[in-house]
This record gives C-alpha cells, structure tokens and sequence, in this order.
C-alpha cells in the first residue's frame, strides 16, 4: 500500500511546494513534504478522516529522499499515537503486541502493514483538515509565514480524539 496525499491537500500546497527542501527533480519528495505537514497535524491533535479513491493522489510505497533516514521514526511517532488512539494500555503487553502486529510489518521497505499505511494516511487526511479549517485563514503563499505559524500551531495544540 502507498502512502496518499488528498487531492484538495496537495492543490492546497500549489504555492509554496516550491519552495520545499526536497532537491530539485524529486517530485514526490516535495509532495511528500506537503503530506508530512498534514501528517503532523493530525498527529499532533489525533484528527484522523478516511479518504480514498479518486479523492486521493498515489505519491510513494517509501518514505523518499530525506525522509527515508527518518522513516523509522515517524512510524514510532505514528505508532505512539496511534496505540493512545485505540486506548491501548503500555502495561497490557499482549494488547501492545497484538494492536502493533497489525500496523508493522518488518519485511517493509516503509515498516508499515497495509492496515498501518492506511492508518497512517488517515492521520495525514486528517491533519489537512485541520490546516485548512482550524489553523490557517486561507492557502500559504510564503513558506517562511506558513512555518512560523505551522510551528506555533504545533506546539500550542492539543490533541484530541477525533475520528
């Protein structure tokens, strides 16, 4: 399973995606960086959506250029917020081993289960919506204004159990 940016999502993005950190003529690492965005936002409020089919664009099976080195650790930070999504205990050893045996999948280039990637681009459907509707007032034209606010927005949420 790939991981999937919404189509409302990725045209949302159109004028700061060029000014993104991925090198240039690595496409879907630039629209990665629009996905990684939303992924945190979700992440960082709980705020998952299902979305699929045509409202949704394909980007990549793997986590790609510079986030490839940091793939382990999004999935540790997906799968932390995830096993408080479903109320798993830490201490309940057998409901952590059972809940993270559906999400990971070692043999993986990207760790994750189909079930985990599905989980995981539900926290990036998510997390537009929060961009869009809670933190922003409209699309981003300068990257350095959408980060300044998109940092203080992290740091100021709190999460919530929003499905």
């Amino acid at each position: 399973m790939d991981f999937a940016i919404r189509r409302d999502a990725s045209n949302w993005f159109k004028h700061i995606r060029p000014d993104f950190s991925s090198p240039s003529g690595t496409v879907p690492a630039r629209d990665f960086d629009a996905f990684y965005f939303c992924f945190m936002a979700g992440i960082k409020t709980m705020r998952k959506k299902e979305v699929g089919g045509s409202d949704t664009r394909v980007l990549v099976d793997n986590f790609p250029g510079p986030y490839k080195i940091r793939g382990r650790l999004l999935v540790g930070l997906f799968l932390s917020r995830e096993l408080e999504y479903l109320g798993v205990v830490m201490s309940e050893k057998r409901a952590v081993n059972t809940a993270i045996s559906k999400l990971v999948d070692p043999d993986a280039q990207n760790f994750l289960s189909d079930v985990g990637v599905r989980e995981f681009n539900k926290y990036a459907h998510g997390g537009y919506d929060v961009l869009h509707l809670d933190w922003f007032n409209g699309v981003p034209y300068s990257l350095e204004t959408f980060l300044r606010t998109f940092r203080r927005k992290i740091e100021n949420a709190d999460p919530g159990l929003a499905a």
